[in-house]
């Protein structure tokens, strides 16, 4: 008899051995027991198979795709939904915790919730030696969550679960996004769904300097534009909207340093980390 599991977590890691195992830790230490751990080691070169190979050996739960070589995060995260069994598909980053209750507190909500297809939590933003340099709070309600869509990303993508009927319904990540992937999703699924954050804390997110949104900020940011530009077009939001294409604009052509010098100052300041 194959085994059934609710939900189907699934982590994509290039070289990411330095937290790897914190992560895959995070998620062995659930209270909610009733998941298959999907692991895609795309391509790496570091300790990260070996790593790998260990867990999978004392925990039949966890399932290693390797690939042979690098194809990025959006495709490696499309080949583990293609072999996923669970009803959910719940996000895991390669250097980012999950505290213990959060499989359990989200699957709850959402067995209680069918009209909610994808649901995110607030997180802790944490630094390399996990030290906790603040919070990420991010819209509630579907109401609020829509709107700040337009203007931001307004999910934390380590901490969303999802239906996966919804995936099969509207497609897998899409794959000429290299960057800002969820973005694009959630404008997909958000056009015929309702999705939700839990005010809870229940995710660590790192916060670091070579993180994605600082290494490839120009790339993400052309990204948003044509999305919120698409999204304008298309009729779900009004020409107002257009003042946030605009900010979005002005963002890419702003020097990279100078807005770290102004996301660090401000988070200083607040000590919220808060996406430029």
């Amino acid at each position: 008899m194959r085994y059934s599991p609710s939900i189907s977590i699934i982590l994509s890691t290039w070289n990411g051995a330095e937290f790897l195992s914190k992560s895959i830790e995070s998620v062995l230490e659930q209270t909610y027991k009733n998941f298959e751990f999907i692991i895609v080691d795309d391509g790496s070169t570091d300790r990260t198979p070996e790593i790998l190979r260990d867990y999978a050996k004392r925990d039949p739960r966890i399932k290693i795709i390797t690939n042979d070589e690098n194809i990025g995060l959006t495709k490696s995260l499309n080949k583990a939904i293609r072999v996923a069994h669970g009803k959910y598909i719940a996000r895991q980053d390669a250097d980012d915790i999950s505290l213990p209750q959060r499989l359990e507190k989200q699957i709850e909500y959402l067995l209680n919730h069918p009209e909610i297809k994808v649901l995110g939590t607030f997180g802790y933003l944490i630094a390399q030696e996990a030290k906790i340099l603040g919070k990420e709070i991010v819209p509630v309600s579907s109401q609020a969550i829509k709107k700040t869509l337009i203007k931001r990303n307004p999910f934390i993508h380590s901490s969303v679960m999802i239906e996966k009927e919804i995936i099969d319904k509207i497609g897998r990540y899409n794959e000429r996004f290299k960057t800002s992937q969820d973005y694009e999703l959630w404008f997909r699924i958000l056009r015929v769904a309702r999705g939700q954050n839990l005010p809870l804390f229940l995710v660590k997110k790192r916060y670091r300097p070579t993180m994605i949104s600082f290494s490839k900020n120009k790339e993400q940011l052309k990204y948003m534009l044509f999305l919120q530009r698409e999204a304008i077009k298309r009729g779900g939001y009004s020409e107002f909207y257009y003042i946030y294409f605009l900010r979005t604009y002005l963002s890419l052509k702003c020097p990279l340093f100078f807005k770290i010098f102004l996301k660090r100052y401000f988070s200083k300041k607040r000590n919220v980390l808060k996406k430029i």
